[in-house]
């Protein structure tokens, strides 16, 4: 393990990635927050990741000034309902569609009586895209890093991840070392 972490900082370096090491949360949390201050952001856009919940790295963020939004929809019903994920896959399983539907309707300005899961999704993408747009920053998991390779692999049911990595201006993905491969 420890020659493909060296591999992949290596590999991840030569294509213009800047790796960090951190050896625990508190470590793991100051680094992201100073990456956020050197790059002058104060909006970030968030996909789901273990790491990062495992680290309570959103609200160190959020007592610092830095506004955290989630991008999965599960993660975000939980966010705008001021919760914790439930579930480690699925972070909403324990709401309704009418707990989301009243939800929406508190939080976002939507009819409480429409709980069509169809309506309910598309205001939320359409709440979300602005917000990705103006972010300073994305960050993500990861599935997996490949050491040979220095690149690494986001897999999401939902397309969040791949928007948090490209629209806005700095990606940040946290990677623990459980995730390394050696190659392809």
């Amino acid at each position: 393990l420890d020659r493909y972490l060296e591999e992949f900082e290596a590999n991840a370096t030569k294509r213009g990635a800047h790796v960090h090491w951190a050896l625990d949360a508190a470590e793991h949390n100051q680094i992201v927050y100073s990456i956020l201050q050197d790059h002058g952001v104060k909006d970030l856009i968030k996909s789901k990741s273990m790491l990062q919940e495992e680290c309570q790295m959103t609200p160190f963020l959020q007592q610092r000034g830095i506004k955290v939004v989630e991008s999965d929809l599960g993660e975000r019903i939980q966010q705008l309902d001021g919760q914790p994920p439930s579930h480690i896959v699925f972070p909403a399983i324990h709401k309704s569609r009418k707990d989301v539907a009243e939800l929406f309707a508190r939080t976002v300005g939507t009819d409480p009586n429409n709980d069509d899961p169809h309506f309910l999704t598309e205001v939320m993408r359409n709440n979300a895209r602005p917000r990705f747009l103006a972010a300073g920053a994305g960050m993500t998991g990861r599935n997996f890093a490949i050491a040979e390779t220095g690149t690494f692999m986001v897999c999401t049911n939902e397309g969040n991840a791949d928007i948090g990595a490209a629209v806005p201006p700095l990606h940040i993905a946290s990677i623990g070392i459980e995730k390394m491969i050696p190659r392809v």
